[in-house]
Formats: C-alpha cells, structure tokens, sequence
C-alpha cells in the first residue's frame, strides 16, 4: 500500500462526503437511541436499557413495525460508524506518516467540535501547504484501508440510507 497514491477525484469527493457524514449519523443514532428509550418507557413503563432480555407487548402491529423500523435504522447506522471508526484507526497505525493522517482525519470529520481547516493548521502547527498535502494523502489513505474493511465486512450502501 503506497501513501504516496492519491485517490482520484471522484474516489476523493466519495471518501470526504462520507467522512462529512460521520457527526450527522452519530447524531442521528443518538436521537434515536433516545426516542426508542421513551417510546418503550411509554409503552411498558420500562426503560430500553431494563428490556434488552425481554419483550414489549406493543398496543398495535403499526407500534411493533415503527419500532423495529427504528431500530434496524440504527443498526445499520451504528455499522457504518462502526467501519468508520475502524478504518481510521487502520489510518493512525499506518507506517508512513499515519498519526499525521489520522489527528487531521479525527480533528476535521470526527471531533464533536467541528475544526476547520484553519483551525485544524493552527492545532498541528502545519503550515498551510504542508497541511493539505497531508490532508490528500490522509484522504487517500483512509480510502485505500476503507475498501478492504468494506470487503471483510459485506457491506453495501444505500444511499437512500446514508441520506436518511
């Protein structure tokens, strides 16, 4: 694998769209992990966490499908960050300047608060230059350990999914 590779275009604007996704779903997964948790408190007057071994007696079939709708939503959300968490761990522990790739990752797409690039420069005391060079290459990189991750794990987008 050669760090000195750089992603096509279009292979760089999917990687980045996708890494811009990353707080949105997290945000997403949250919400709705918090409404599953008031929705089964409503229904059986039992938080989600108290019902992972048992079941809840739903009011209608509609309550039932709703649930299990949500839920699967989040699974599926919860996988895709999952293999995004990986693959820039892969990222950091790449030989050639990996650390460097992944704190510019980690700073710019997956910090809760979102760093621009500038801010990002000032943070790694980078100059600008130097600081998207390796912000390419750290795009580059991320691509080329996110295919086999992808791979080991069968996992096909949607993107009705990933725009929901």
């Amino acid at each position: 694998m050669n760090a000195d590779f750089l992603c096509s275009d279009n292979q760089s604007k999917s990687v980045k769209a996708l890494l811009k996704l990353y707080r949105r779903v997290l945000h997403n997964v949250n919400n709705e992990i918090v409404y599953l948790d008031e929705y089964t408190y409503t229904t059986s007057r039992k938080h989600l966490s108290e019902l992972v071994d048992t079941l809840i007696e739903f009011e209608t079939q509609i309550d039932k499908k709703k649930f299990d709708d949500k839920l699967s939503s989040c699974h599926k959300s919860l996988s895709l960050l999952k293999m995004l968490d990986k693959t820039v761990v892969l990222v950091r522990d790449y030989p050639d300047n990996g650390h460097v790739y992944y704190d510019i990752l980690t700073r710019y797409y997956y910090d809760n608060f979102k760093y621009t690039h500038d801010e990002v420069m000032e943070i790694l005391e980078m100059s600008r230059s130097n600081y998207f060079r390796y912000f390419e290459k750290a795009v580059a990189c991320f691509y080329m350990h996110l295919i086999p991750v992808l791979k080991a794990n069968d996992y096909s987008f949607e993107e009705d999914f990933l725009m929901s």
